[in-house]
């Protein structure tokens, strides 16, 4: 068996982009966590996917329209059509308001960019993108879309020694101070039953959203050695769509020993 598939063939070479890599998240539709099954690069030339370890986990996952076999590496000249709907086209009335919701102009609003920044996420979907956090340096560092800023205010929190109900008006308030460059702070929540290593992001002293789960494990680990405080490096105003509305900047000093991936679940399947 082949392990890579060449769809078309590049003809021309583009400037490379900054973010290169990203891990491709699947919601299970039981357990709702969000396993990273692929990983999804693009050099500016050419684009490539790979299944991970985690997805050959998973029992009951079925492959990726067009993208069929998990051994396969995908690559391409163009964005898999799969991947392609997460894109918004520049003839849209809305396109100018949505890409300056992403922090870009319509000359950097490739396709690329565009899931780099919004992660890919469409309402009612399974897939969303996160990029690959890096230990360079002595550096653990990570841009991330803080998670469930929607569902915060349901329910009970418990973190740091003390149970918090936070209410809509706390949660927008909180929201609304913050702007970019700011710091906020992780803290583990106690108790959570859908994620043993659930952390949660806080601004002064009220939630306000979760770290990607695919990174609690390791920003734990990391909270264990240093304060861990990301900065803002974008926030939306009232109205964003909630899984656009905070995006972080984690650079923290990093163990000698320390991977965002202890356990390899992130490593693809197809060595070539």
């Amino acid at each position: 068996m082949r392990s890579a598939v060449v769809l078309d063939h590049p003809t021309t070479v583009a400037e490379g982009p900054e973010v290169r890599d990203l891990l491709v998240l699947w919601q299970h539709p039981h357990t709702r966590e969000l396993v990273p099954i692929g990983r999804f690069t693009y050099d500016g030339h050419t684009y490539s996917f790979a299944y991970t370890r985690a997805a050959e986990g998973v029992a009951d996952l079925r492959p990726l329209p067009g993208l069929n076999d998990l051994r396969v590496r995908y690559v391409s000249e163009r964005i898999p059509p799969v991947f392609a709907q997460r894109v918004m086209q520049a003839d849209r009335p809305d396109f100018a308001e949505y890409v300056d919701t992403l922090g870009l102009d319509r000359a950097r609003a490739t396709p690329w960019e565009q899931i780099v920044q919004s992660g890919g996420i469409r309402a009612g979907d399974t897939l969303q993108f996160m990029q690959v956090p890096l230990v360079e340096n002595g550096r653990a560092r990570a841009r991330f879309l803080v998670n469930g800023v929607s569902h915060m205010c349901e329910g009970e929190r418990r973190f740091s020694g003390r149970t918090m109900a936070v209410t809509p008006e706390q949660h927008e308030s909180a929201l609304q101070r913050l702007a970019v460059g700011d710091s906020v702070l992780v803290e583990a929540e106690d108790d959570n039953p859908k994620d043993p290593s659930a952390t949660l992001v806080t601004s002064e002293g009220i939630p306000i959203g979760w770290v990607p789960r695919a990174m609690s494990p390791a920003v734990r680990e990391l909270m264990q050695h240093v304060s861990v405080r990301p900065t803002v490096a974008r926030i939306g105003p009232p109205g964003t769509s909630p899984h656009l509305r905070l995006v972080l900047d984690l650079d923290v000093p990093a163990p000698a020993d320390f991977a965002f991936d202890r356990d390899g679940r992130w490593i693809p399947l197809s060595s070539q």
